[in-house]
């Protein structure tokens, strides 16, 4: 709170202003500091679970579009991913969240048709974050 005092012919009066002091303003400072710090520790880890989910959704969604493409062509797998583009998959599909390439590999008359998988999160080909079609779990985010 601001104070001024006016002069009078008798005697000094005081009239005061709204506002706020110097340790309102201080308080007010350090509350939004510790908000901001507990954004930015929240924050990064929420981005990585998105890309997770949005990478095994976009595996979900390359996964239909070689089933499609096998029904049309006896069976087979594609030979690579870029065959599904453009009647199957639009252009940029064939990379994960992480901007990187997806790897796939058709393997025709194994368990499985075909291998597809995401590095993940290190980008490393062959840790225990890359993503397979085949064991994800589309609901969790790891």
């Amino acid at each position: 709170m601001t104070t001024t005092t006016r002069t009078t012919s008798r005697m000094t009066v005081a009239a005061s202003r709204p506002g706020f002091s110097l340790l309102e303003l201080t308080a007010v400072l350090v509350i939004l500091g510790l908000l901001a710090g507990a954004a930015a520790v929240a924050i990064p880890a929420q981005i990585e679970r998105a890309r997770v989910k949005t990478t095994k959704t976009s595996m979900k969604t390359i996964k239909s579009q070689i089933e499609s493409y096998r029904a049309e062509n006896a069976g087979e797998a594609p030979a690579t991913l870029q065959v599904l583009i453009p009647s199957f998959m639009e252009q940029g599909s064939e990379f994960d969240a992480w901007d990187q390439p997806y790897y796939y590999l058709p393997t025709p008359g194994q368990a499985y048709e075909y291998t597809l998988v995401s590095k993940g999160p290190d980008k490393e080909q062959g840790t225990e974050d890359d993503i397979n079609v085949w064991t994800m779990d589309v609901t969790s985010g790891n």
